[in-house]
């Protein structure tokens, strides 16, 4: 914004805290805290409560929400004279980013603001606006006040989003406070912010048979991590348990002790304290350490292997569902053997295209299981914990138009990369 100030440092006009600020919310929520005289954890609680008539009590969980915002947010929400003063202050404290507001005048920010006031945009659920308010909100660096209204982030990232461009900013503010649309976590957390994360949710790397690359992986997971970033790892050219290490056999201890340290990484560098780091791992099902993989997730694996935060993925070739509705046994190969075998790692080869081949080489370690026993492995680990998460490897490369293989995915399986 061209009009405000850059100065260094904290400001020394103290904005105030609470009672002005109360007007946001309505008589009726005033009246229906007033009258139950229950605070909004117990109004929130009375959801999972039906009612007389056997009903799920929805209107107590309205009740909750206006009750949040009277009995807490109300009261720890910083207060300001004017949406000037307010500006002045996040930008001279280093809250906002100056740059991303003196790409518009500032006539065309308040205009912006009053537009996204005027829809009267209300948390219609107690847990909406709980998790808006503990994750998303700009707070002071103590973490005990509040900065922003649900409108003011709304107009925060719509200014930063648009680059200047006010049409722009104008419809992603009436999209996002209509429920249109909404931007990724990392971009609705961090646009505008003067102290944050990237705006990107996904990253997909690629391990590799080798001390240095597991060692650079970790390192890119924690800053991806603290950058705000999702992460998803393909572990399926890590050489299996028990294979041989400068020839010697039986020294190799697999893909899970890597997936532990995934795991304590992603824990680790969490998101700004916003939420925690997100991270995924994604094996092939022709892996020999595959039903090992699977196991970390069941609820009763022991904890020396259960993996409890990271997600898990599998990689899927047509020839194993070929397999399966045959009722044949489905081979599993070792990566090292492969490598060493064909002169590129696992996840480069098509196992469809090569499976029998490989199952001929003697050159190549290989252990067999019934392909519908892995199928039901998956369903049953499916029922208990909602993982794992899963590839189709041919359908996604027979509708890939560029150059190159694509042999995992991220998080939520919607992004690709070769």
């Amino acid at each position: 914004m061209r009009s405000l100030r850059h100065r260094r440092g904290r400001s020394q006009s103290q904005p105030r805290i609470g009672q002005a600020v109360a007007t946001v919310t309505t008589d009726h929520a005033q009246a229906s805290t007033t009258q139950t005289g229950l605070d909004y954890h117990a109004l929130n609680a009375m959801l999972n409560l039906y009612g007389p008539d056997g009903e799920i009590q929805f209107d107590k969980d309205r009740e909750a929400a206006n009750a949040y915002f009277l009995q807490h947010v109300n009261q720890n929400t910083v207060f300001f004279h004017s949406l000037k003063e307010k500006l002045d202050y996040l930008v001279e404290n280093e809250y906002y980013e100056g740059e991303v507001l003196e790409q518009y005048d500032f006539e065309f920010i308040k205009s912006l603001m009053k537009r996204a006031y005027g829809y009267k945009f209300r948390f219609p659920t107690f847990l909406g606006a709980f998790k808006y308010y503990t994750a998303y909100t700009l707070k002071t660096f103590d973490g005990k006040r509040y900065l922003e209204r649900y409108e003011d982030r709304v107009v925060n990232v719509a200014l930063a989003l648009a680059a200047g461009d006010k049409e722009l900013a104008t419809h992603i503010v009436d999209e996002v406070i209509l429920g249109r649309f909404q931007p990724a976590t990392p971009t609705f957390l961090n646009a505008g912010k003067k102290q944050r994360g990237e705006l990107v949710s996904c990253f997909l790397l690629r391990i590799e048979d080798n001390m240095e690359s597991i060692g650079r992986s970790i390192n890119s997971a924690l800053q991806l991590s603290k950058r705000g970033g999702g992460v998803a790892f393909n572990l399926t050219n890590l050489r299996e348990y028990g294979a041989p290490i400068k020839q010697i056999q039986n020294q190799s201890s697999g893909v899970i002790p890597v997936m532990k340290l995934f795991e304590d990484s992603f824990s680790y560098a969490n998101q700004l304290g916003a939420r925690q780091g997100a991270g995924a791992v994604y094996l092939n099902a022709h892996h020999p350490d595959i039903m090992r993989f699977l196991d970390t997730k069941r609820e009763n694996a022991d904890e020396k292997i259960r993996i409890k935060t990271l997600s898990l993925g599998v990689v899927i070739p047509d020839i194993t569902f070929e397999l399966a509705k045959k009722g044949e046994d489905m081979y599993m190969f070792s990566p090292y053997d492969v490598e060493r075998v064909y002169g590129k790692p696992f996840s480069d080869i098509s196992v469809t295209e090569k499976y029998y081949e490989m199952v001929d080489d003697s050159r190549i370690s290989k252990t067999k299981m019934k392909a519908r026993e892995f199928f039901q492995t998956i369903a049953e680990i499916q029922f208990e914990s909602g993982y794992p998460y899963v590839v189709f490897e041919d359908t996604v490369n027979r509708a890939n138009p560029i150059q190159g293989r694509i042999n995992m995915s991220n998080l939520c399986s919607e992004i690709l990369q070769v």
